[in-house]
């Protein structure tokens, strides 16, 4: 008789990448505006990105969606050449 023993220890496949610099002013930026997908997440951001164009004079936002909470959104490649910047949000 033989026992496996598993470890819980993930295994990171990611590269690490330095956090992008800070914006110096939202005005006339295009915000993102990315939801996982869950109850209420879209509504969140729908409120943050009304409030930002009016307090900080946004050029628009461009919404969008990730197929659900546990998969990464699909070509993020292509969403970060129409934003400046991202607000990333979850909602139950």
């Amino acid at each position: 008789m033989s026992i496996t023993v598993l470890s819980p220890v993930g295994i990171n496949r990611v590269e690490a990448r330095p956090i992008a610099a800070r914006l110096a002013s939202l005005q006339g930026v295009q915000l993102g505006l990315l939801n996982n997908n869950k109850p209420n997440a879209a509504r969140l951001l729908e409120g943050v990105g009304l409030l930002a164009a009016e307090r900080h004079g946004l050029a628009g936002t461009v919404p969008k969606q990730k197929p659900n909470a546990s998969v990464g959104a699909d070509r993020l490649e292509d969403y970060t050449r129409q934003v400046q910047a991202v607000v990333v949000a979850i909602g139950d």
